[in-house]
């Protein structure tokens, strides 16, 4: 079947760039007689590779326009993956979903069924609501992963948008996430959470590959035993990051449900991008290498896409601040435009004091609140309520980087070339 699909694609993507394609339905106009002579398969193959196909072709011609990749070369489809339709008393795809097995259409009258390793946690979590009726299953997504197979069954459930009472500006950083909540007849609220554990893993871990990397590359060589080892310590360093952005989104929902406020985000896409501008330097030349690697590493995308589903489950919308230049309207100089008198002033390090009215606080803060205060004089259309405008100074002292060392016995010793 994975043969089947990825072969399908394919011809799907030769007939898009052949005739000039970019939509699914002219796709079927112009290919489906032709394609249903060459594969004998059921209708709503078609339908699923040609959406895959559409879109691989559109992020393709994405990253040609960006330059990141060869107009020259056109993408073909080698992924072991294949996504399937639905297929319930509403709507004909090709799969169904009957909680713990798949029954997958191959053509007319031919059927495959996949059963599925069904445990408790996702009885309890999932199929239970499945079966009262208050979920329904999506497009289902199959990937070979070695020697088994891989399911993705998402379930969809409907939430009634719930009453708003102000919305709350999140200020994403490295060591940090700030929040500001805004409502009318109160002054603005700071709620700071302290994420410098992710920095500590990621400089542990980074550390420790060193370490390890140092004592495998010595003759003799060892590959086999660096490959598991680099394996291993990036699989637990993943581990303990996805669990430290569960954790604080969980308590960000949280706020947000008790204060029946939404988040606006920066939209901080490309900001990697950023770190080879001359201008971040102070002598003209781009980033330090080790202030790249930070970046590069910086997981806010993730934080943000946590706190949006789970936000989305109690009611409540995210929004995104545009990622433009403008200092009124766009992300540009959130954490150095003073909120009291709009004066533009670059913070020292992580406090912030304005020359011109002397307001002092933190400058993630400063950045949290302007971004509230923005989102909500663009979208709303009214002007910042003047409660918003009292605040009171808060000088606060920039905290230092959290060095961790390497326990060096936590580091596997080097095996004897003869037991390999």
């Amino acid at each position: 079947m994975l043969d089947g699909f990825a072969s399908s694609t394919n011809y799907c993507i030769q007939q898009c760039l052949k005739h000039g394609i970019t939509s699914r339905a002219s796709l079927h106009h112009t290919s489906y007689e032709e394609w249903k002579s060459k594969y004998d398969l059921a209708s709503h193959w078609f339908h699923s590779s040609g959406q895959v196909a559409t879109q691989t072709l559109k992020s393709w011609r994405t990253r040609c326009r960006q330059g990141a990749a060869d107009s020259n070369s056109p993408p073909v489809y080698t992924a072991r993956t294949m996504r399937l339709e639905r297929w319930d008393r509403e709507s004909s795809g090709i799969c169904r979903f009957s909680g713990n097995k798949l029954q997958i259409r191959v053509r007319e009258g031919q059927y495959f069924w996949l059963p599925l390793i069904v445990t408790d946690h996702h009885e309890h979590m999932y199929l239970q609501d499945w079966r009262e009726g208050k979920t329904t299953v999506g497009e289902v997504t199959i990937r070979q992963y070695r020697d088994r197979a891989e399911i993705y069954v998402p379930f969809k459930r409907q939430v009634e948008q719930k009453s708003l009472e102000g919305i709350c500006g999140i200020d994403v950083n490295e060591r940090s996430i700030n929040l500001c909540i805004l409502k009318p007849g109160q002054p603005p609220r700071h709620i700071p959470i302290d994420v410098s554990e992710l920095q500590a893993v990621r400089h542990a871990s980074q550390l420790k590959r060193k370490n390890m990397q140092q004592k495998l590359d010595t003759t003799p060589q060892h590959p086999l035993q660096k490959r598991r080892l680099e394996a291993k310590y990036y699989r637990r360093e993943r581990n303990r990051t996805n669990q430290i952005i569960h954790e604080a989104s969980k308590r960000i929902t949280a706020i947000l449900s008790a204060e029946k406020v939404e988040p606006v985000f920066e939209d901080l896409t490309n900001i990697r991008d950023s770190m080879h501008s001359k201008r971040k330097s102070k002598n003209g030349e781009s980033l330090r290498m080790d202030m790249r690697r930070r970046l590069n590493q910086w997981p806010f995308h993730k934080l943000q896409q946590a706190v949006q589903y789970k936000t989305a489950q109690h009611g409540y919308e995210t929004h995104y601040l545009p990622n433009t230049g403008d200092q009124e309207t766009g992300v540009r100089g959130t954490s150095s435009t003073c909120p009291k008198c709009g004066l533009h002033h670059r913070p020292n390090g992580h406090a912030f004091r304005c020359p011109a009215c002397g307001y002092e606080a933190n400058r993630h803060e400063v950045g949290s609140y302007n971004i509230a205060v923005r989102w909500y004089t663009k979208n709303v259309g009214k002007d910042v309520r003047p409660e918003w405008r009292q605040m009171q100074p808060r000088a606060e002292e920039a905290v230092l980087p959290l060095k961790l060392g390497v326990e060096a016995q936590r580091i596997p010793q080097l095996q004897k070339a003869t037991e390999f």
